[in-house]
């Protein structure tokens, strides 16, 4: 049975949501709109793909389409998801849609997760779980049981899983 993101990830008004290589964020924009968050936390390197020209459109079109304000705050980070900008522990989710396989260490990159989640925090994770090849960026996806072990090589586990459609499935990995 087919789940939305936030029937999985279940946030609250008042969490802190930091998304990794999320690109120019409308999906993440769409949450929004539809569930708010207390901060929404963007992180990408590159400045072409994520940055406020880009936000306030997508903001615009989800605002129009839903017809409600987005009342999430949200900030910009530029930066590589091994080298998160944040304290530790500051962040209730963490989200990864489909782009942990895009990044050149997930090992490291899930160590900055661990080191910047909350002790009581999850990441939710959106990917293609065919082992293949990704057809849009040409690297590697993972199999679910090489995501299991890159979790558990940084004490976390699997809380869930399910579809989000036809391709991609959902996994929510906690403490």
């Amino acid at each position: 049975m087919e789940k939305s993101l936030f029937e999985v990830a279940g946030w609250s008004e008042e969490d802190c949501i930091l998304s990794l290589g999320c690109g120019a964020a409308w999906w993440e924009i769409k949450q929004m709109a539809e569930n708010a968050a207390g901060e929404l936390l963007l992180l990408d390197p590159n400045k072409d793909v994520l940055n406020w020209p880009d936000i306030e459109e997508g903001l615009s079109y989800f605002e129009n389409h839903y017809q409600t304000r987005v009342g999430t705050p949200i900030q910009i980070l530029h930066a590589e998801a091994s080298a998160i900008p944040l304290a530790a522990a500051t962040v209730d989710q963490v989200w990864l849609l489909n782009s942990l396989h895009e990044m050149d260490d997930p090992a490291s990159v899930l160590h900055e997760i661990d080191r910047v989640l909350k002790l009581d925090g999850c990441v939710i994770m959106e990917e293609i779980l065919t082992g293949g090849i990704h057809e849009g960026c040409g690297k590697h996806l993972f199999k679910l049981d090489e995501l299991i072990q890159l979790f558990r090589d940084v004490d976390m586990r699997v809380d869930f899983q399910t579809s989000k459609d036809q391709e991609a499935d959902y996994v929510k990995f906690v403490r």
